[in-house]
């Protein structure tokens, strides 16, 4: 829904229906995973399993928790807003109260006008309103800087928890774990996170050392322990995979809830005796992770999650409703200026390099040209949205690159490191991302070993890359940061996005004609 639509009417009701959009996992993949748990590696969890059938003391223990929001404060793209997302998870904890906690699993704030607008204040004081009980900060919400991040922390209510990071005095956040009894049990919850260095600009994570996570687990899960936790749970900004991994180390782990990923898994998956779970993106579900505790045993017996879906059967919280309406009436008037204009639905891929990844690349090369920028380079998840046809507002652009703070970067690099890096970008969390390239075109072959599938690199002129030449290349802090740019003199320019937005004004209007500078030469 485009803030500049966004009626009084609809303020009040916030109703949207929840599709399955841009996830992590798609919506058939979500359907095999119930019907063939070993696509999660593990099985799904389901039913009580009491050896005896005699336990007289079952603790259940309700775990409520949202991932990935990304700033998710309107419906939008088919997805409900953070008004009823706050009403189902507010009816859930009235069941039990006495027996539920409630988790934010990061990535709170970047991703939307709105959110951007009020510097995350409009998603943080709505998780502060339904309750959240503890939160871990994901790689996004460093975006805005650390005093915005502590400010966005603050304004939660909840307890912060990352055991992973490793601050200077004065830039020191959250504690690594708390304990709190549930229905007189006693939780332990660790908080981890992914390395925000390699995401967002130097400055943004100065003063912080992001360590390895399992390490970290490995410490502080004993301490936890002696503490008097009797069950654990880690409340993960890791991704899927990584909490994999985490599982396979720590074996006495009993419950991961996780994000990063946007990965949806309906029945949550076990790896070992761990139960992991995460609930998509953007709120298009509510998690919920049961555990049935033997007081007695001190045994967990029974362990479940599920996907509560956030549809437009929910009604929006007043409580919430109020607090962003404010907001969204005030991003109005910046969202409903006119940029420019499409001809044809320009569309993103984060499968391949169509027109609007396109446009993006050559406006880094178009804005550095007389810095004497030769090639650009992009990463393919940059863009997140398509722009329908007609006059394209600011809202549109922001909704399509919501990427406030990745900065642009002019790199000195070598044509050997250009190769690898888009070798290395070929294959992202086992989906298929390739870079998006300007100045140059490239071809690869997904049938080759890892390392080898690019099988050409031309520059505009016809000339194959030198290997051996150092270009200067326009690109992204969140490219220029990877550890094999080292070595490569840097400078730290404008937003990304605010190129973006001049040079689709200038060259407005638009058409979808991308050109063949990526082909996939793999055989079908």
């Amino acid at each position: 829904m485009n803030i500049q639509s966004f009626s009084a009417q609809t303020i009040s009701s916030l109703s949207g229906i929840a599709v399955d959009y841009n996830k992590g996992i798609s919506a058939e993949a979500s359907a095999k995973n119930k019907a063939a748990p070993q696509l999660n590696d593990g099985v799904c969890l389901s039913g009580k399993d009491d050896a005896d059938g005699k336990s007289k003391d079952i603790r259940n223990l309700r775990f409520l928790h949202l991932n990935d929001l990304h700033g998710a404060a309107l419906p939008e793209g088919g997805k409900c807003g953070i008004a009823q997302a706050a009403a189902l998870v507010k009816r859930e904890q009235a069941e039990r109260p006495e027996a539920t906690l409630t988790f934010n699993a990061g990535d709170m704030a970047e991703g939307t006008m709105v959110s951007y607008l009020t510097k995350g204040s409009v998603i943080t004081e709505s998780l502060a309103a339904m309750g959240c009980d503890f939160v871990t900060p994901g790689n996004h919400d460093f975006a805005w800087g650390q005093d915005t991040l502590k400010a966005m922390l603050d304004e939660t209510k909840a307890t912060v928890l990352c055991a992973n990071i490793e601050a200077q005095p004065g830039h020191e956040i959250g504690q690594p774990y708390a304990l709190k009894e549930v229905n007189g049990v006693k939780v332990g919850v660790l908080g981890l996170t992914v390395d925000a260095a390699g995401f967002t600009s130097d400055d943004k994570t100065e003063g912080l050392r992001f360590g390895d996570a399992i390490a970290a687990a490995g410490r502080y899960l004993p301490e936890m322990k002696e503490e008097g936790a009797e069950v654990l749970v880690v409340l993960s900004h890791l991704g899927i995979e990584n909490d994999r991994k985490l599982a396979e180390a720590c074996p006495e782990l009993d419950v991961i809830i996780g994000g990063h990923s946007h990965t949806e898994l309906p029945e949550g998956c076990r790896v070992g005796n761990t139960l992991i779970a995460q609930c998509g993106f953007k709120g298009a579900y509510v998690g919920e992770v049961n555990l049935d505790f033997d007081f007695a045993s001190k045994k967990i017996v029974s362990s479940q999650a599920e996907l509560i879906p956030v549809d437009s059967s929910v009604e929006p919280d007043p409580e919430v409703a109020r607090l962003i309406a404010g907001p969204i009436a005030d991003a109005q008037a910046k969202g409903s200026e006119v940029i420019g204009r499409a001809e044809e639905r320009l569309t993103y891929s984060h499968e391949g390099c169509a027109k609007l990844d396109q446009i993006q690349a050559d406006s880094l090369l178009e804005r550095f040209k007389d810095e004497g920028a030769e090639i650009a380079f992009m990463h393919g998840r940059s863009l997140r949205a398509n722009i329908e046809a007609g006059d394209v507002t600011y809202e549109n652009l922001f909704n399509a690159l919501p990427h406030t703070e990745d900065y642009s970067v002019l790199m000195d690099v070598p044509g050997n490191l250009i190769k690898e890096a888009i070798e290395t970008r070929i294959r992202s969390l086992d989906r298929f991302v390739p870079p998006s390239p300007s100045g140059f075109s490239y071809k690869y072959d997904l049938t080759k070993p890892a390392g080898s599938r690019v099988t050409e690199i031309t520059l505009d002129d016809g000339s194959p890359l030198d290997l051996n030449k150092t270009y200067k290349m326009a690109t992204s802090v969140a490219v220029s940061d990877k550890k094999m740019f080292d070595n490569c003199p840097k400078q730290v320019k404008e937003s990304t996005q605010e190129i973006f937005m001049d040079y689709f004004k200038a060259g407005s209007p638009w058409k979808n004609d991308p050109d063949s500078r990526v082909q996939d030469v793999t055989a079908k």
